[in-house]
């Protein structure tokens, strides 16, 4: 046991310089990396004499590890060598499995996104629900590399697999099983409504921006385009500024930042567009999706709902004591200038979700039509 404190303290240092180093600190970690292991064990200390009961080491590493590099990346993670190569193949998926993309929030497995069609989308799951267990393991309160390998681990073996799911209200658990099928991503949706193009676009990639070319053609009379970017995280960060040059038009920038002051600008033209754009987003608005937003409203859009939520960064693996270390090397930013990352898009008018209705798609229509200036929703 003892030998397991002390790996656990030298993974610890190591997770620490590679943060740092790889976070951009001037200088490295310096002093307050003696400062930090000191507290750490002071902390271990207090937690094996004073909790009511004795805590797996194993608990204390896994919350240790993925504390401190979430603390410098929200979206980071460390992954134990042990699975190392299994969330590397989870990363490389072109669709996740079952067709759920999943984030954090609330310590749970948050779902961002179901893949149209998917085991997940034909079980009932929906953007903005929690996931508590993936089949006898519990996944709160867990790094979220758990989640993801046993999913991807149960698809490739061809094996069901049942979810404990807590719906978006908090109301309420169900168990939710998921059986193996084929995937395939969506493709862009636009209907017209009342001289408005509503439009939909489940992965943001070049394929994505083609297709939406020709699916603009039948819709060049109308007089606004609502973009609705719910429930949308898969593509590239390219694919958003080739979706961004359809919609809005003209010359498309969108902006990312990166470690070392090595900034990028991704480049892309549209043909004239004489519409108003009108972006709904939330909380499962996400990587490339709030690039899409970001770029749409660099050109004036304006973007209609709740806080995004806050991840477009793009991350490597660093390998350290014990297992890697996912970190963002870039990240999207913000027509203002500031990372996304950790903060999300924030909405210029802010519209509460409820039930029985569609609050977001409502108000976007109501602006589409000019029907009130922004800012004067209830």
């Amino acid at each position: 046991m003892r030998h397991r404190w002390l790996f656990l303290a030298v993974s610890l240092v190591m997770v620490v310089v590679v943060v740092a180093l790889a976070s951009g600190s001037v200088g490295g970690p310096g002093r307050s990396l003696y400062r930090l292991v000191g507290m750490f064990g002071q902390v271990v200390s207090l937690v094996r004499s004073s909790y009511v009961e004795e805590v797996p080491v194993e608990k204390l590493e896994l919350g240790a590890m993925n504390g401190l590099v979430q603390a410098a990346d929200p979206g980071g993670l460390w992954v134990p060598e042990d699975v190392a190569a299994q969330y590397a193949k989870v990363r490389a998926r072109a669709l996740p499995a079952f067709g759920l993309v999943l984030g954090e929030r609330s310590s749970y497995p948050f779902v961002v996104q179901v893949v149209a069609g998917s085991p997940a989308a034909k079980a009932g799951i929906v953007p903005g629900e929690l996931v508590e267990r993936v089949g006898a393991e519990p996944v709160r309160a867990r790094p979220l590399w758990r989640a993801l390998t046993l999913l991807d681990a149960a698809e490739r073996q061809g094996a069901s697999v049942t979810l404990d799911v807590i719906d978006r209200q908090l109301e309420g658990k169900r168990p939710v099983t998921l059986a193996p099928a084929p995937l395939a991503a969506g493709t862009p949706s636009v209907e017209v409504k009342d001289a408005t193009a509503i439009v939909k676009v489940p992965v943001v990639d070049a394929a994505a921006a083609s297709e939406l070319g020709e699916a603009l053609r039948s819709s060049a009379a109308a007089h606004a385009v609502v973009v609705d970017l719910r429930g949308v995280a898969l593509g590239t960060a390219e694919g958003a500024a080739r979706v961004a040059a359809q919609l809005a038009g003209g010359a498309i920038e969108v902006k990312i930042g990166a470690n070392g002051g090595k900034d990028e600008i991704l480049k892309a033209q549209g043909q004239p567009r004489a519409w108003k754009v009108i972006v709904c987003l939330d909380a499962t608005t996400a990587g490339p999706a709030e690039l899409l937003a970001s770029a749409l409203k660099s050109r004036g859009a304006t973007l209609v709902g709740t806080e995004s939520y806050g991840d477009t960064g793009r991350r490597r693996a660093l390998k350290g004591a014990g297992g890697e270390v996912w970190l963002a090397s870039a990240w999207g930013l913000a027509p203002d200038g500031k990372p996304i990352l950790g903060a999300g898009l924030k909405p210029d008018e802010r519209v509460r979700p409820r039930k029985g209705g569609d609050a977001v798609l409502e108000r976007a229509l109501e602006l589409a039509g000019g029907r009130a200036a922004v800012g004067q929703a209830a």
